[in-house]
């Protein structure tokens, strides 16, 4: 252990070594008596602890404390001083001092040396822990990025391939169907650009989705006359949820705009609330044409939605009876990775 002890008595200073030979450890101590060589030893050696004199012939002992902790400030200072009156003593210890012991009792100087010690490797202790999380932190975020920055670029890859087949297309039907298949990865590539905007990857803003995915289908779906208007309660789900989320969300928002708005204007009204544990997402206009709300469930890709639906414990429902509503999705939540 090694020790720096600032103290203009020899005697003293002998007295603070025999005491500290009673602690069980090896001991090495300097003694320094003047400022110019204790802020040499704090400057440029390590020490395990520091005791000081509270007062010097050119020194005094506040001078050191806050030179020690400007450049080793988490090496204990205790102070070892025949004139430290308890007032004094009280603000040492606000200032920073680990402890102090008076010379009359120098018995004591083991035990809170010991002490000390070991709150300070406590304390190192902590530090260390909070030091390989933040790596672990670092690391794992780069891999975060570095995952994010290669989904994208598979996913532009894949829709630039649906592209050209889509150029390369030899009927309406197969282009129609590659279309679908584009759409749907546009979808899966929003989700996963909402996912890790800022949110660290574990929640997925569901109503912010929707807004966006139909803001988004709207301006660039050509011949169509809607005004979306939104009353979307805030509600996030687990991130595991988002994919199939985002899917099941844009086939029937795509569905209503192609089946349903056919030679007419309208709005897309959409409402997303929250009852108990459920989600509630309404699609709704004035008022819908029996033969659009029949169009409309009849050209939704019914095994798609089954599927979806079936991976998210979701009840479609295409309404016969409300003319305004087109579809309703009820979906649970759940309740230890869902705020709103």
């Amino acid at each position: 252990m090694r020790v720096l002890l600032l103290e203009d008595s020899t005697l003293d200073a002998e007295l603070v070594q025999e005491a500290l030979d009673g602690i069980g450890r090896s001991v090495f101590i300097k003694r320094v008596v003047s400022s110019e060589e204790f802020c040499v030893a704090v400057s440029f050696e390590e020490w395990d602890l520091i005791l000081a004199d509270y007062v010097l012939p050119a020194f005094d002992g506040l001078s050191a404390l806050s030179f020690a902790h400007q450049h080793c400030p988490n090496t204990p200072f205790i102070f070892v001083s025949g004139t430290l009156g308890e007032e004094i003593a009280v603000e040492a210890l606000k200032l920073g001092a680990t402890d102090y012991v008076v010379k009359q009792r120098l018995e004591r100087l083991p035990a809170t040396v010991l002490r000390a010690l070991a709150e300070a490797g406590e304390r190192k202790q902590r530090r260390q822990a909070q030091a390989d999380l933040h790596r672990l932190l670092e690391e794992r975020t780069t891999l975060l990025h570095e995952l994010d920055h290669r989904v994208k670029n598979n996913l532009q890859l894949l829709l630039s391939l649906v592209s050209i087949e889509m150029r390369q297309a030899g009927s309406d039907e197969t282009r129609n169907t590659l279309w679908r298949m584009k759409e749907r990865l546009q979808a899966l590539g929003m989700a996963h650009r909402d996912l890790y905007d800022g949110k660290g990857a574990r929640l997925f803003d569901v109503a912010a989705f929707v807004r966006n995915l139909s803001d988004e289908l709207i301006s660039t779906l050509r011949g169509l006359d809607v005004t979306p208007e939104f009353e979307p309660d805030t509600i996030e789900v687990e991130a595991a949820k988002a994919a199939p989320i985002a899917l099941l969300f844009n086939e029937l928002v795509v569905n209503a705009l192609i089946h349903s708005y056919d030679r007419r204007a309208g709005k897309l009204k959409l409402q997303m609330r929250r009852e108990g544990r459920f989600l509630i997402f309404t699609l709704s206009d004035d008022a819908f044409s029996r033969e659009e709300k029949r169009n409309a469930r009849a050209g939704s890709t019914s095994t798609i939605l089954r599927a979806l639906s079936q991976q998210l414990e979701a009840n479609i429902v295409w309404p016969e009876d409300d003319a305004k509503i087109l579809v309703r999705v009820t979906m649970p939540l759940d309740e230890a990775g869902v705020k709103s």
